[in-house]
């Protein structure tokens, strides 16, 4: 899917990931019948249709209310019991106000690590990588977070791709995320193949 931004991009997901139009989501009933088309061909998912359109408006919300351009999700099946859980969403920023300081090196030296430990499940990787998009950060890892209500702690896995947007001051910040620890290392290289597939497109936006 094609995203109007100050440059245009596009990524590559797996067929089975629900992608939607963050405005459209929260105020049409597209949702709903995105997930009806989906269940025509994933009929063992009919049992969590309302937690997976529940999930869903709830992702759409919180990515419209951050400002998210493109938003996708997850809700697998894996195995005969499990789910597989995850969220995408893709953020377009102006960046730091001195142009200098939207560098790869520049960005990737205004985030801290975090080493592992026994003591907190929290940590955090950065690094400078080459994708065909281009030279960009990598920030990943497990970070606690609060619920949307505020009424308990969550951890997640997370991976951050940052890339200055060619021709502009901006910064493009891919984030996938989600809430099975367990699955940590299988997650991050799920979300590095799909944050690969990030590519630019010639012309201008569209909207």
């Amino acid at each position: 899917m094609s995203v109007s931004a100050p440059a245009r991009f596009s990524l590559r997901i797996p067929e089975t990931w629900f992608e939607f139009d963050v405005w459209r989501a929260v105020r049409t009933g597209d949702l709903s019948r995105m997930v009806d088309r989906r269940l025509v061909d994933l009929p063992e998912l009919r049992p969590y249709r309302s937690a997976i359109l529940r999930g869903l408006r709830q992702l759409a919300e919180d990515a419209e209310r951050r400002g998210a351009v493109y938003c996708a999700a997850a809700a697998d099946q894996v195995g005969e019991d499990g789910t597989l859980l995850a969220s995408l969403m893709v953020f377009s920023t102006e960046g730091m106000p001195e142009p200098g300081l939207n560098t790869v090196a520049a960005i990737a030296a205004q985030v801290s690590t975090v080493p592992r430990s026994d003591s907190s499940p929290d940590w955090r990787e950065v690094a400078i990588i080459d994708l065909a998009a281009g030279r960009a950060v990598r920030v990943r890892g497990v970070s606690t977070t609060t619920s949307p209500d505020g009424s308990e702690a969550l951890s997640v896995v997370s991976m951050h791709t940052l890339i200055p947007i060619p021709g502009a001051d901006g910064v493009l910040d891919v984030v996938l995320t989600s809430p099975q620890l367990s699955l940590c290392d299988g997650l991050l290289d799920l979300f590095d193949a799909i944050s690969a597939t990030l590519s630019w497109e010639e012309g201008p936006p569209t909207r």
